[in-house]
């Protein structure tokens, strides 16, 4: 990449700090801040919209090329512990999931000085090698094979300038029927010293731009210690011990021995993970000490590209709320960092407030799903769309929780401190060839601009920062377009305020789907576990809960929480070809309703041009009603359209078999999108379009397409102090 970059945070209030991190191959690029407003540049939409805006951020700077340091691994000091120590012994289990192409580390003592470390390697053969100072290698009898775990036992003789090592698998193999167990003479270089303790990585080189593993893991480490020897009939003491089920929602790696020689890890490999325990004699899959006691660690893991700090601004008192982005430039090369402004605590709020589905942003961060052999199913894909970005985040290990790991293993945490090549105002998805997610949620916000309403801009981080409070203000707010990853705060927030009042527009679909967990001691980690509804990978059974929260993960719907049980409606099936209009029902024409149709006789609504699938309000990702998964029996069906293609595929979740009839042609299917609208106490309500494609029709017809005057008539009423109906 030529040009491109992060912020430390996404949304900031006046007078708080964000600052800005650059990799730029250029000697300079200039710096702009400005307002964005649309994003897309179809030439059948308004085009793209951003207002500069003066700043101290503006002008030349010297541009720097940054490295990304990708891989995750855990580190010990233990500065001090084997002096003068005699013998010792390093013990741990181990579950190799891809070897090679390098030899990969898996436990080392790292000392200062060079050749006089020790190390166990997974070589690329499936052998294990001990590497000790200048002496040839101490090698393996047997291959270890991917997915099963070995307890592996170092010795090491200091005294008598010998070692040993001896491989046991846990369960029974023709390969490993008896211990495997070599020795040979111990290298006269050899010295702890003042060592660190490596997980998962061979070495870790000093640098420029900071510290850089070398022979990455990619697999399973538990179960650590070191113990030194045993006096004469007594137990061998234990100088330190790691139990990775402590602290794993944090980076920390925590000695249970009582020694203290606590660690982190780095670039945050997946915790809460099955170890050699498991399955254990629970009658159940939540997580023991006993059973979820590893940690696995990726040789693409990035949570923190860690770059140094390029500017910092401190939002104005009076910069509105908004949302703004610093443009970057150079040569040819141009980029945008969005960042969100919420309104300041003290000041005059707007009764109207967009939440920004940051959660979702996040999750999607970099998507990078080939999608090239499912034609049939995506025929408007264009894999050629932004190749220079996507050979980045391929080559740099910047992918999704869609994505997969180069072992195959799902990616669970998405972090927002790394260059996020698809939160930009001119990314389109190339599943589709149009925007999603963050440059989608700027058509709606185009529209309100251009329809003049005052509003505010909220974001995800706010609302599970802050709850209920945060909406307490505001008499209505508006979703983005896909606001599919909620956490528990956020859902106990948003129905508090519903239980309060509050008016909700919800202008998109498949929403309030996956939990959530957000790290404790890293707020810009958010973490998922994929083991139901319909995902592109699935976890490991036993591997549900969320290590950063010890929630069950999977879909809300599975918890009890159904978004149907408070928006009226949830996901139904998704399709990428074309989107289709809706047909009123007749209830939306009694008086009670028909206020939501003003300016709209026709029966069929949503018909007209639209800048995600080309045309029509309902499509991509699309909700229906659903009585059995909590639909309310006073949510009232406005319009409705099941007229969808054999591209379109209903929900995996809403299937018990196997069925000829999932394709969106079948009524069978239950694929149909729902304009719903639910009363709430207090004179609250909610409406709900039912569609991810909603927002993006809004433009059409000068701003005045069937769908916008829909939308404009119901944010009117939400605005009054009384509905039309109570």
């Amino acid at each position: 990449m030529e040009l491109t970059g992060y912020s430390n945070r996404w949304t900031v209030r006046p007078g708080e700090e964000i600052t800005f991190h650059i990799h730029c191959r250029s000697t300079r690029y200039e710096a702009q801040l400005v307002r964005l407003i649309h994003g897309d540049e179809n030439p059948k939409g308004p085009g793209f919209k951003e207002q500069p805006i003066r700043s101290d951020l503006d002008g030349g700077h010297a541009g720097r090329e940054q490295v990304i340091r990708k891989g995750s691994y855990g580190v010990v000091d233990l500065a001090g512990l084997l002096d003068g120590v005699e013998s010792f012994t390093l013990s741990f289990w181990v579950c190799p999931t891809l070897p090679g192409p390098e030899d990969q580390g898996m436990l080392a003592l790292h000392a200062p000085s060079v050749g006089a470390g020790l190390g166990l390697y997974l070589m690329p053969d499936g052998f294990v090698e001990c590497r000790h100072g200048d002496a040839p290698a101490l090698r393996s009898g047997q291959r270890l094979t991917v997915g099963e775990w070995y307890q592996l036992r170092l010795s090491v003789e200091v005294a008598a300038r010998r070692l040993s090592l001896e491989i046991a698998s846990r369960r029974w193999q023709p390969s490993h029927a008896e211990p495997d167990r070599v020795a040979a003479p111990l290298s006269s270089r050899f010295r702890p010293g003042n060592a660190s303790l490596l997980f998962a990585a061979g070495w870790v080189e000093t640098t420029e731009h900071g510290p850089t593993p070398h022979g990455v893991f990619n697999g399973k480490l538990a179960r650590p210690c070191i113990v030194g020897p045993a006096p004469a009939g007594k137990e061998a003491p234990v100088l330190a011990a790691w139990d990775f089920s402590v602290a794993a929602g944090t980076a920390s790696i925590v000695d249970v021995s009582g020694g203290g020689r606590h660690g982190r890890t780095e670039n945050r490999p997946a915790r809460t993970m099955t170890g050699p325990g498991w399955p254990g004699r629970a009658d159940s899959t939540a997580p023991t000490p006993e059973t979820h006691d590893a940690i696995h660690f990726h040789d693409d893991d990035v949570a923190d590209v860690g770059w140094p700090e390029s500017h910092r601004f401190r939002v104005p008192d009076d910069l509105a709320s908004g949302v703004y982005a610093l443009r970057l430039r150079t040569g040819g090369a141009e980029d945008h960092l969005p960042f969100f402004v919420a309104p300041s605590r003290s000041g005059l709020q707007a009764k109207l407030a967009v939440l920004m589905p940051t959660m979702s942003y996040l999750a999607y961060a970099n998507e990078s799903l080939d999608v090239s052999d499912t034609v049939q199913l995506a025929p408007r894909q264009d894999m050629a769309i932004s190749p220079e970005a996507y050979a980045y985040v391929a080559a740099n290990g910047l992918k999704s929780t869609y994505d997969l790991h180069r072992d195959g293993s799902g990616i669970q945490y998405g972090s927002r401190r790394r260059p996020v090549m698809d939160f930009r105002p001119k990314a389109r998805c190339r599943t589709f060839d149009a925007p999603h997610q963050f440059a989608a949620d700027l058509h709606l916000i185009d529209w309100l601009t251009v329809k003049g309403y005052d509003f505010d801009i909220l974001t995800d981080d706010l609302l599970h920062e802050e709850g209920a409070a945060l909406l307490a203000p505001y008499r209505a707010v508006v979703t983005g377009s896909h606001p599919e990853y909620w956490t528990a705060r956020m859902l106990d927030g948003r129905d508090s305020w519903l239980d309060g009042g509050g008016r909700l527009a919800y202008l998109g679909g498949n929403g309030f789907y996956w939990v959530t967990g957000v790290a404790e001691d890293a707020p810009d980690v958010i973490e998922i576990r994929r083991y139901g509804g319909t995902r592109t990978s699935t976890g490991a059974i036993g591997e549900e809960t969320l290590s950063v929260t010890h929630e069950r993960g999977g879909l809300w719907r599975d918890r009890g929480r159904s978004p149907h049980s408070r928006v009226g409606i949830g996901f139904s099936g998704q399709g990428f070809d074309r989107g289709a209009p809706f047909r009123r029902s007749p209830r939306s024409f009694d008086p009670a309703w028909s206020w939501i149709f003003k300016g709209v006789e026709q029966e069929i609504v949503g018909a007209g041009p639209a800048l995600v699938l080309g045309h029509g309000a309902a499509g991509f990702e699309v909700d229906r009603t659903d009585p059995r998964h909590g639909t309310p029996a006073h949510t009232v069906v406005l319009a409705s359209t099941d007229r969808f293609t054999d591209a379109y595929q209903g929900a995996i979740e809403d299937f018990n078999s196997l069925n000829p009839w999932s394709g969106g042609s079948h009524k069978a299917s239950g694929i149909r999108a729902d304009i719903a609208y639910t009363p709430g106490p207090r004179g609250g309500a909610v409406f709900a379009a039912g569609s991810i494609s909603w927002s993006s029709t809004l433009s059409q017809s000068g701003y005045d397409s069937d769908t916008s005057r829909i939308t404009q008539n119901v944010l009117d009423a939400f605005l009054r102090e009384m509905l039309p109906t109570s």
